[in-house]
């Protein structure tokens, strides 16, 4: 779902660029995306938002469906765009900062500790990472990346407990993952989406899959932040959860 969706963004992305959509003026309804590129609601909803949280798109008069953005050019702000061997630094940042982390726990963790690790002054981690915030998303979808969605089998329940108890033992493996897992920042957390993405799937023909995997996620999310693990109490709640959002 999210490779059709990101190749939507892609053609309307080019098409704003080339100046045929422009700002103020309707961008294609999801049914539109749908009858275009062949694709299921699921897509093409997700390439809507994609647009909107990319700072393409904002809602149209009245909140009737979306409209290219004033400022398109905008998008991304902040978040500098590297070259192959760049991103490879970044990367390397990226691993560096969780082993960090592991030994020593989330709370030694910012740009001068990391700049230590390497011997170098601390605006040279400008050109990789823009903050401690950007980095500790970076960091959470690094392990996201490390764990890919289950393969789907049984029913829409079934499903969504195989993801909610992998979430479960990546918190539980690393505590701090709980701490900075952000699932609003897609454009920097590819690998999280893919596992939003794959629960909205599982859930799809209820009546609302995207806050039916939001409610999911944040369940086990905060059952590892305010319950530390106790997997009794994840269990029987995990069990009550499901039977409201599968029933």
């Amino acid at each position: 779902m999210v490779r059709k969706a990101e190749a939507i963004v892609a053609e309307l992305r080019r098409r704003i660029d080339a100046g045929e959509l422009r700002p103020g003026e309707p961008l294609p309804t999801a049914k539109e995306i749908m009858a275009e590129w062949g694709v299921s609601m699921g897509p093409a909803y997700r390439a809507l938002t994609m647009l909107r949280q990319d700072g393409l798109a904002e809602p149209g008069a009245q909140g009737r469906g979306s409209v290219v953005a004033d400022r398109p050019a905008a998008a991304g702000a902040g978040m500098p765009a590297l070259p192959a061997e760049g991103a490879e630094t970044r990367a390397g940042l990226v691993r560096a900062a969780i082993e960090i982390v592991d030994a020593e726990g989330l709370g030694v963790l910012s740009m001068r500790r990391l700049a230590q690790r390497f011997d170098v002054a601390n605006v040279w981690l400008l050109t990789y990472l823009r903050d401690k915030a950007q980095l500790q998303v970076l960091m959470s979808d690094a392990i996201f990346a490390e764990h890919p969605p289950p393969e789907p089998a049984g029913d829409r329940r079934a499903r969504l407990e195989a993801l909610c108890r992998l979430h479960w033992r990546m918190y539980r493996r690393r505590p701090w993952l709980a701490v900075t897992v952000s699932f609003k920042q897609p454009r920097i957390s590819p690998h999280i989406v893919a596992h939003t993405a794959w629960a909205e799937a599982a859930l799809a023909g209820t009546g609302s899959p995207a806050m039916a995997a939001a409610t999911a996620a944040n369940y086990v999310r905060g059952s590892a932040l305010s319950r530390g693990g106790d997997d009794g109490a994840f269990e029987a709640g995990l069990g009550r959860l499901l039977d409201g959002l599968t029933g």
